[in-house]
């Protein structure tokens, strides 16, 4: 039980008819010591309500290991309470939560539980993290955030270095060999029941859920428009209903119990058009997924005339955002990252679009060789401050990314000059 005081109680947690029942039931009987101290504790205290909980997770939080199917994950295990509401996605990382991410908030939540140890594949996935872990509290307004460190692929301290600068919690979880299943990735059985006994005793020694203040050092939302399935995306289509040399497919191993839907192609010369919707501002920040792997091929991106494209202005952009050629296998040029033969996750690609009318832009996507091109989903949001001020006045900007950040936030692009198609 969780005491308060007598005036928060009398303000706000006062029950009238309740009282007056109790009165009620007295009234024609003398008190005792066993009434009077109920009648304290009662007036004092109020049993502690179990916490809402929020998961949000990669294939672990998906049932990877036991078949896919989330009801054997570990957060169908947490015992009696409400069931945590949870969303997944398999092979994704934590910036994938950021797009729209007010679409997995559907009210406020005691607890935050990220289910994304495993998912944090490089450095900006790490950064990634930081981030949603704010995001989440400012949207949740919740009074706890967590991560769960079931490890992946790639071993690293990420999460302990993203939940320190976050100051959010890191549950350690045991990964001993006979938890993993056959994949040698994904908990099995009893990792699962080890997970869930892990964030049981997290959740147990929680403090009763404090009245909720409004969260510090939010930043504004701005808008956004999201495709995050590849059935959603704004693709043009031909007679046949589908780009010519190119197929929507589901890859799923499990397609009854998931999916993995992208549009594909292993045709040289290819092209996949795209259309991105206008937003209100001139210039837009998009944001392409697509599937790594050490079997993937090259594609380019190039912008239709009426707009102008250029790569985003940031540290080893050529490997993190690719731009205009993407070869999927970035990762794999790391020195010391390996071969890339585990190496199976939808990535993402970002970009700067400034459109000079008020029609929507056209992406044209073509693939450049035999290996396959797989396209998972399409994020286009308005440039923050900061970004447009970096891209025009950064000393290594160049002229496309200058004129990008010029122009940004203007909200007339009838007059704007086309400018070439940029690539570094």
């Amino acid at each position: 039980m969780t005491c308060v005081s007598w005036v928060e109680w009398f303000v706000t947690r006062f029950r009238w008819i309740e009282w007056v029942a109790l009165a009620l039931n007295f009234r024609n009987r003398r008190w005792n010591r066993i009434d009077g101290t109920w009648l304290l504790l009662r007036v004092g205290c109020e049993p502690v309500k179990a916490a809402s909980v929020l998961v949000l997770g990669g294939s672990v939080s998906g049932g990877g290991g036991v078949g896919n199917r989330p009801e054997l994950a570990w957060h169908a295990a947490l015992g009696d309470g409400p069931r945590p509401t949870v969303h997944y996605k398999h092979a994704v990382d934590p910036s994938y939560f950021l797009h729209c991410a007010s679409r997995f908030v559907d009210r406020a939540y005691d607890v935050v539980l990220l289910d994304l140890g495993a998912n944090l594949f490089d450095t900006p996935a790490q950064e990634a993290l930081v981030a949603l872990i704010q995001r989440m509290r400012c949207l949740a307004n919740a009074s706890a955030v967590a991560v769960v460190d079931w490890p992946g692929v790639v071993r690293s301290n990420a999460s302990r270095v993203a939940t320190a600068q976050a100051r959010a919690a890191l549950l350690d979880v045991p990964h001993g060999p006979e938890l993993h299943s056959t994949d040698r990735v994904h908990p099995n059985a009893r990792g699962h029941a080890a997970i869930a006994e892990r964030v049981r005793a997290y959740l147990a020694g929680l403090p009763a859920p404090p009245r909720r203040r409004p969260p510090r050092n939010c930043e504004a939302v701005r808008s956004e428009e999201c495709f995050p399935s590849a059935l959603d995306m704004p693709v043009t289509r031909d007679v046949t209903g589908e780009p010519r040399g190119w197929r929507l497919v589901d890859e799923s191993p499990t397609p009854r119990l998931m999916h993995k839907y992208g549009w594909t192609s292993s045709t040289p010369g290819a092209t996949l058009t795209l259309v991105v919707p206008p937003g209100e501002a001139c210039g837009a920040v998009v944001t392409l997924a697509y599937l790594a792997s050490n079997f993937t091929g090259p594609f380019r991106l190039v912008c239709a005339p009426g707009c102008a494209c250029s790569p985003v202005r940031t540290y080893f952009q050529r490997r993190i955002h690719p731009f205009p050629v993407v070869t999927g296998r970035e990762d794999c040029d790391v020195p010391g990252q390996g071969d890339c033969t585990m190496l199976k996750v939808t990535r993402d690609t970002t970009f700067n679009l400034l459109r000079e009318g008020d029609a929507p832009c056209r992406v044209a996507v073509t693939a450049l060789a035999p290996q396959q091109v797989r396209l998972d989903g399409l994020y286009v949001r308005e440039p923050g401050e900061h970004f447009a001020w970096y891209a025009l006045h950064s000393a290594v900007s160049s002229r496309a990314q200058r004129w990008f950040g010029q122009n940004a936030h203007r909200r007339d692009c009838s007059r704007l000059t086309a400018f070439a198609n940029a690539a570094n």
